[in-house]
């Protein structure tokens, strides 16, 4: 197991480094090609640099499950199916021809169900059915899509057909993988997996692989026909998520309700004609919300299994850079100022509201982004805002710290050196004109509510109770006292009148202007 952790490493490495300095390789491998059984795979910006995220979430995510699951004596099974699963997706993620797509397609559908079949209780049966039979559907659409296209290349069905009807099926598959509108069930149902495989899979591959499959055929699914159905069904998948994530009490379940939220936001940018920009937001959600599943299972970890929201108490003792990174994550999900998904959420918001006139879908694209901002106070709240049950908590280890933290660093850094090396965005303006005046304008606010939280909170009840009533009543007994303070008001705005019209003088003859000079103007305008 050491040395598979090894060498994954050192993969991540190479990718890493294939990512930083190859920006614009395009390499085609071609190992077999005998009719539609072929081997053909490739390597482009895109893949290499979704591959390159996958690395690190999966090398992040092998090691939580070291600590998550330490007890387990099915472990060497799960982690047999994990790197089944890890290859399928890197598979799938690279291959250019039916079969390997067919292939790595199966084994995702395959793998996954086990993985949520892992505890092998009553919960985990019924959702990994859920999964793979919703995943069996989308199956069967990508099946038939390529079995027309087989025939469509023996001239047995038009082009027309081939690219009009057949799209449908190509999106239909997608959805299904990515749990859009109609088949959003099996993902909530799915969080019975061990919260590392939610980690994995449901944050960064198995969702996504719609996605990638829908970027890896935009030119024949980006049409006007078939475009705004994908922006309606994504818009629709955003707000109906987003409001069940505000009612649903099992905490796995609201971060994986924001996840078909944010798989929401990215159809919808696919539905702009944005490939690229959706293939970013869809990198940069993967980094943070992968760190968000391991915080949030590390919380539930410590609370001996707790899920539910209604139940959590005291989490303020676990350690305090667990709670950071959880915020940080939370704030990336908002697409607060200087984080990743500030930079793809502001881009995607500006082009959405900048040529559209459709005022229903304007206000509900409103609606679920705002809400974004809800489930994720909700969530900070359930965990640490709430002190009415008493639980006991334990830490078994520090490295716990320490480990999604290249994930959060990747969260808030990456995505900014992308922006500057490959958004054609004026970066000037976009960081400088824009959220200048809302960091000034939060620290306006700021500055404000602890000010006034100071005057009304602190000073309040100390004037009332301790100087105004013992003064009041000194005063009251003893009006010598009450003169004498009188006086010495009148003495105080004397000398404060006094030395304001000296400096006055001073500041006018500094400026050789005469007093009997300014005088008679005063006069004159009166």
């Amino acid at each position: 197991m050491n040395i598979s952790i090894f060498l994954i490493g050192f993969v991540f490495f190479l990718g890493g480094v294939s990512v930083w300095l190859l920006p614009t390789f395009k390499l085609g491998i071609y190992l077999l090609e005998w009719d539609f059984l072929s081997l053909k795979f490739n390597f482009y910006f895109n893949s290499v640099l979704f591959s390159f995220i996958l690395f690190l979430v999966t090398f992040s995510v092998l090691i939580f499950s070291t600590y998550y699951l330490n007890s387990e004596l099915n472990f060497n099974y799960y982690y047999f199916v994990l790197l089944i699963f890890v290859g399928s997706m890197f598979s799938l993620n690279f291959s250019n021809s039916i079969f390997t797509m067919l292939l790595s397609w199966d084994l995702l559908g395959i793998s996954s169900f086990f993985l949520v079949l892992f505890y092998n209780n009553w919960d985990s049966c019924s959702g990994a059915m859920n999964t793979a039979l919703t995943n069996r559907l989308g199956d069967y659409f990508m099946f038939v899509f390529f079995g027309l296209s087989v025939f469509s290349g023996y001239y047995f069905l038009s082009f027309s057909m081939f690219s009009s009807y057949m799209s449908l099926l190509l999106l239909l598959t997608a959805f299904t993988k990515s749990a859009q509108f109609p088949f959003s069930s099996w993902l909530p149902k799915a969080m019975s997996a061990p919260t590392p495989v939610s980690s994995l899979v449901h944050s960064s591959t198995l969702v996504t692989a719609g996605l990638i499959l829908l970027m890896n055929f935009n030119n024949l699914v980006l049409q006007k026909n078939f475009i705004s159905f994908v922006l309606i069904i994504g818009l629709f998948t955003m707000f109906f998520s987003s409001l069940a994530s505000l009612v649903e009490e099992d905490l796995k379940k609201v971060v994986a309700l924001s996840t078909l939220s944010q798989m929401g936001f990215s159809m919808v940018t696919l539905g702009l004609g944005l490939s690229f920009i959706s293939f970013i937001h869809l990198v940069s959600h993967a980094l943070f919300k992968s760190c968000l599943f391991m915080q949030v299972g590390y919380i539930i970890h410590c609370s001996f299994g707790q899920q539910d929201g209604r139940n959590y108490s005291n989490n303020g003792n676990l350690p305090n850079f667990i709670q950071l990174q959880m915020l940080v994550t939370l704030f990336c999900l908002c697409g607060l100022i200087f984080s990743s998904g500030a930079v793809s959420k502001d881009f995607i918001l500006e082009l959405f509201f900048s040529n559209n006139y459709m005022l229903f879908f304007s206000l509900m694209f409103f609606v679920s982004v705002f809400l974004t901002f809800g489930y994720s106070f909700r969530l900070w709240k359930s965990f640490f805002l709430s002190f009415n049950k008493v639980m006991n908590h334990y830490s078994s280890t520090v490295f716990m710290n320490f480990l999604s933290l290249a994930l959060v660093i990747f969260s808030i850094g990456f995505l900014w050196w992308l922006n500057f090396n490959l958004l054609n965005v004026p970066s000037l303006f976009l960081y400088v004109d824009f959220f200048g005046p809302l960091v000034f304008l939060f620290m306006m606010i700021f500055l404000s509510f602890m000010v006034l939280k100071m005057l009304f909170k602190e000073l309040t009840y100390k004037f009332l109770v301790d100087y105004l009533a013992k003064n009041s009543i000194y005063k009251m007994k003893n009006l010598k006292f009450m003169d004498l303070f009188l006086n010495n008001i009148n003495s105080k705005g004397y000398t404060l009148f006094l030395s304001a019209g000296i400096f006055k003088n001073y500041y006018m003859k500094s400026l050789n202007f005469n007093s009997v000079v300014i005088l008679i103007f005063i006069f004159f305008m009166i």
